[in-house]
């Protein structure tokens, strides 16, 4: 029987159809899929995340990538 260690991807690799994890406000876990993602964010519905960092980016809020209230996790 063969191993084979799983490793968690990174937020630059991720892809559209992944499913990663909203952590808003430091306590709420949100499962959320990635349906889109560009140089610099990645998307999930109406939600826009960092793809340096995963902070959430919401202009209303004023929430960028060094102020926010929620992150995304792989």
């Amino acid at each position: 029987m063969t191993m084979v260690a799983l490793r968690k991807k990174t937020l630059s690799e991720l892809v559209v159809g992944d499913r990663v994890i909203r952590i808003l406000g430091g306590e709420v876990a949100m499962p959320l899929p990635v349906t889109a993602v560009t140089e610099s964010f990645i998307i999930c519905g109406p939600y826009t995340f960092s793809r340096r960092n995963g902070a959430e980016i919401d202009e209303d809020l004023g929430w960028n990538e060094t102020q926010s209230g929620s992150v995304i996790t792989p």
